[in-house]
């Protein structure tokens, strides 16, 4: 293996670590915080001077974006499909972010982006892109199997069967993404955003809060139920109600007494809940889940009835599909856009960025 790295302090790179990688010799060993990586000498043929580009966050669901990648790496020797691959390895909140800028920015040919990641680095990539040509194509390793977005699209996962897929240019997707608009920042999400409970469940991505994170899901799966039911439980009592409006497509406007909270999707899942349930992510619309009501109580029954999609059912509970919503609540919620906390807000503007993310899965 021919083989280079940077530390990209060097002007080039943002922050981080790249690995440059030509497949053909030896064995190497990484920096500190990068596993070791076994190539053998194969005798790899040209693969038509392809650059395959890959966004890792190698700290994803407890370790297992890294695992991945080493899984990766072996099974594209192994089969002899490339012989250059340029890789970002995340250290920190933002990486993916700058790493697909980077890669999207001028780009004046077609190019395809690997991301292996929780739907946090997906955000981060589908936020940092630049999506003005139809040059940038995304696939997406999913590092969990209960994935949202994965689990919208294949109803079995398996690793192989992945990594088959991403070479072959008939599975790509065309699909829209939302933008979430206020005062103090634009973001664009790939699954969903939303304000109140929806968001308290989201803990802000602070330092202590990542560690805290990181040892739950190492975690036995007992301990892990139990740890997100004092979480919910916690965030039940905390949970207030507010009054607020929503003006959906700049025409209906729809008020509520009570609002607990209000989550827009562009696909049904929602962490594992199944919010709403008709959302499809290629048909230029939100779907948009309101709960409103005054018995707290009964956001519980409503949570576990998401689960199977059975909460519409539910009295407080409006579902409906626009293009754009307006949303105004008198007292600042929380708010999330693909499980990431961003702080709390009362005024911003939903929208639906129709077939313009180029997704294979």
């Amino acid at each position: 293996m021919a083989f280079r790295w940077r530390h990209a302090h060097d002007g080039r790179y943002p922050h981080g670590l790249v690995l440059k990688l030509h497949v053909k010799y030896a064995v190497y060993s990484l920096l500190r915080d990068v596993p070791s990586i076994k190539c053998y000498d194969s005798n790899i043929e040209s693969f038509g001077g392809s650059m395959y580009y890959f966004i890792i966050n190698p700290q994803a669901s407890g370790g297992r974006g890294r695992k991945i990648w080493n899984r990766l790496l072996k099974y594209l020797q192994r089969t002899h499909q490339m012989n250059q691959v340029e890789a970002f390895l995340t250290e920190k909140t933002g990486d993916a972010r700058r790493y697909a800028r980077m890669l999207s920015e001028r780009c004046m040919e077609n190019r395809i982006i690997t991301v292996i990641g929780g739907e946090g680095t997906l955000n981060e990539v589908v936020d940092g892109l630049h999506l003005d040509s139809d040059r940038i194509s995304l696939a997406y390793i999913p590092t969990k199997v209960d994935n949202d977005i994965a689990r919208c699209y294949r109803k079995r996962y398996t690793l192989k069967a992945q990594i088959r897929r991403l070479m072959n240019p008939s599975d790509e997707l065309l699909l829209d993404y939302g933008v979430l608009n206020c005062a103090s920042l634009n973001r664009r999400f790939a699954v969903s955003s939303g304000i109140g409970f929806d968001a308290a469940l989201f803990p802000p991505l602070a330092p202590e809060n990542r560690e805290e994170a990181q040892e739950t899901k190492k975690a036995p799966f007992p301990k892990r139920r139990i740890s997100y039911l004092h979480h919910f439980m916690r965030e039940l009592l905390r949970a207030r109600q507010s009054h607020g409006y929503v003006i959906l497509d700049g025409e209906k406007r729809h008020e509520f007494n009570n609002i607990l909270f209000i989550s827009a999707h562009v696909h049904p899942f929602d962490g594992g809940y199944m919010v709403c349930p008709q959302a499809d992510g290629a048909d230029g619309f939100l779907d948009i889940c309101i709960v409103s009501t005054k018995y707290k109580w009964r956001l519980a029954a409503i949570m576990v009835a998401s689960i199977f999609g059975q909460h519409v059912r539910h009295t407080g509970v409006h579902l409906y599909r626009c293009r754009e919503a307006v949303i105004h609540t008198e007292k600042a919620l929380p708010v999330h856009v693909d499980g990431e906390a961003i702080g709390a807000q009362t005024d911003f503007t939903l929208t639906c960025i129709p077939k313009k993310l180029r997704l294979r899965i």
